[in-house]
């Protein structure tokens, strides 16, 4: 994971302005609990209590509680990390 920024859930600006970078030829929705970005037909939700959910057309992920999510700009990807799961979206 060298490529990737590691950003706590909890630094709330940071993770807003990561997925806006992402999603910037797609489309954010805002609202007091969390932030989701729509590019393409892929969906990825973050809440501030750390509740992830990403949609694609061949699949969906959904976790209850993250304490931070990786970014990589330079391959549009946001990585979620714990326990034993690792889930990795990439902006179609």
């Amino acid at each position: 994971m060298d490529d990737f920024e590691r950003v706590p859930v909890e630094d709330w600006n940071a993770i807003a302005d990561h997925l806006r970078e992402i999603a910037a030829d797609g489309e954010v929705s805002e609202s007091g609990e969390g932030i989701e970005i729509t590019v393409g037909s892929a969906t990825f939700l973050v809440t501030k209590d750390g509740r992830v959910s990403a949609g694609m057309p061949l699949h969906d992920f959904e976790d209850g509680g993250v304490e931070a999510l990786y970014f990589d700009h330079d391959a549009d990807a946001i990585r979620v990390e714990g326990g034993d799961l690792s889930y990795e979206f990439r902006k179609p």
